[in-house]
């Protein structure tokens, strides 16, 4: 079988991994003892460089390596269940699930990447070129003007710290993008047409964030309770067969009913019930692509207790009934992001 390889040798693996030259065409693949790791390339040009990410470690791993030379600004979609960390120059970073950052990374930054023993971590990232940032984005805007002249003097800068979440027409614009079938000039208009698009819907975000901030009345959800609005998502995702009311949830979690709804509506930007029936058409649709289990099985098996109230929340929810979308998978060359916000 060989010799088995040091770690060291298994992490200057996945750092070439991510680094190398990709086929736009193909989707690349590695495992080895340390995990397994998917790149999804999407889309390349001088403007904009598209790909989607996938990893999971089998232990607790803390990835170490330092940046190379980049003349591109990174809109980055954290598509994962879970808070990402890292350390950039001694500098901690938290990135939380379904939230978009836009960010630069200097030449030669020491990174440290914490990530958690067999969880799936998915984002998906556009890489936009310096010089052509400035012709998406609004210069005269004070804090985007302070942003450009950090990456100007090329020192490490994020645009929104605290991330932006990322909300259904966002998904739906980055659906787009990856299924988008044409090539050519045709493909190079649409994906900038989407770019701008998501660019949009990021500003309107945080022009409404602070307008809430804004409010003398509005308090935001305390930092002790954060955690526990997460691990009532946590619970909501690990029991998709039962349905749940906010006040089942308040009982189980100690935690008033309002708090629960204000709590979802500012870390996900969606209430409880949005939540869950996101999730449940999500593990539907998974279903429906690795199984042959006939339609009256997976409402039972999703909570739902007949199969056409299950059939009317799939058809609201995917636009498709579930039978449509089982037979549209199965002439899909490539995966469409479906993942709730």
């Amino acid at each position: 079988m060989g010799v088995n390889k040091t770690v060291e040798v298994l992490e200057k693996e996945i750092v070439a991994f991510f680094k190398k030259e990709s086929d736009v065409t193909k989707k690349d693949f590695l495992e080895n003892a340390l995990g397994r790791f998917k790149i999804n390339n999407i889309y390349d040009s001088k403007e904009f460089i598209i790909k989607e990410y996938s990893c999971t470690y089998f232990r607790d791993y803390d990835l170490k390596f330092k940046t190379e030379a980049s003349n591109f600004i990174q809109i980055a979609f954290f598509l994962n269940d879970k808070v990402l960390k890292d350390r950039i120059n001694n500098q901690v970073n938290e990135y939380l699930p379904y939230h978009n950052y836009i960010y630069y990374t200097e030449e030669d930054a020491e990174v440290d990447i914490y990530f958690k023993k067999d969880v799936e971590y998915r984002n998906l990232d556009i890489y936009v070129a310096e010089d052509y940032f400035h012709h998406l984005v609004n210069t005269s805007n004070e804090f985007v003007k302070k942003f450009i002249l950090l990456i100007n003097q090329k020192k490490s800068c994020s645009l929104f710290e605290n991330g932006i979440p990322v909300n259904s027409q966002m998904m739906s614009a980055l659906a787009e993008i990856k299924r988008y079938p044409k090539k050519g000039i045709a493909k190079d208009y649409y994906v900038k047409s989407r770019i701008m698009t998501l660019l949009q819907l990021i500003f309107e975000e945080e022009e409404n964030r602070k307008s809430i901030i804004g409010d003398k009345k509005h308090q935001t959800v305390k930092e002790q309770e954060i955690e526990k609005i997460h691990d009532i998502k946590d619970f909501i995702n690990k029991n998709l067969h039962e349905f749940y009311t906010i006040e089942n949830l308040s009982t189980l979690f100690e935690i008033n009913d309002f708090k629960i709804k204000k709590g979802f509506k500012e870390l996900f930007n969606m209430g409880v019930f949005e939540y869950s029936t996101k999730m449940r058409m999500k593990y539907a649709q998974n279903i429906l692509k690795t199984t042959k289990l006939s339609i009256k099985e997976i409402a039972y098996k999703i909570g739902y207790g007949s199969p056409s109230s299950f059939s009317a929340a799939f058809k609201k929810e995917c636009f498709v009934s579930p039978n449509v979308y089982r037979e549209k998978r199965k002439l899909a060359s490539t995966d469409i992001v479906t993942a709730p916000v």
